[in-house]
């Protein structure tokens, strides 16, 4: 995806109009539907301010694609590094799929833990029909997410 076609999925994920997303950094609305079509491309401080405003680190509106090759051989060099188990098991569909346990990462539970707290805060704020209340509430869970000691570590 471009620069254009991730701020326009997220705008939308975030139920922001393009005049609310402008008033958000700024910008017109014909500003806004230029970085979207991909008429114009922001600046980076306009980029930091959108990625602001919706609540994502700007490398989210960057990463247009990720690498499925890439992503794969870094997954199985984690798996050898790291004394994973690989198994084929079904999903809960009942499909055939593969999947990777680590037995090793003593902090993986914790880890994976706060992460889906992460993901259920996200759901929540993109509930939030507030512009303003929303990205704060993003902002919270992504901070809240990267903190070292999180104020609820359950």
């Amino acid at each position: 995806m471009t620069v254009g076609e991730n701020i326009r999925r997220l705008r939308k994920a975030r139920g922001m109009t393009l005049k609310q997303l402008g008033d958000e950094i700024g910008v017109s609305e014909s500003y806004i539907r230029a970085y979207e079509s991909g008429r114009r491309n922001p600046k980076p401080s306009s980029l930091q301010a959108l990625a602001d405003a919706l609540g994502v680190n700007v490398e989210v509106l960057k990463n247009s694609e990720v690498n499925g090759i890439s992503a794969m051989h870094s997954l199985f060099q984690m798996y050898r590094n790291f004394g994973g188990a690989l198994f084929e098991t079904k999903d809960d569909d009942g499909n055939d799929c593969v999947a990777i346990r680590f037995n090793s990462l003593m902090l993986m539970h914790s880890w994976f833990q706060r992460y889906q707290k992460y993901e259920e805060d996200i759901r929540k704020a993109d509930k939030i029909k507030n512009v303003k209340e929303r990205k704060e509430a993003l902002e919270k869970a992504f901070v809240d997410q990267i903190s070292l000691h999180p104020k609820n570590p359950d």
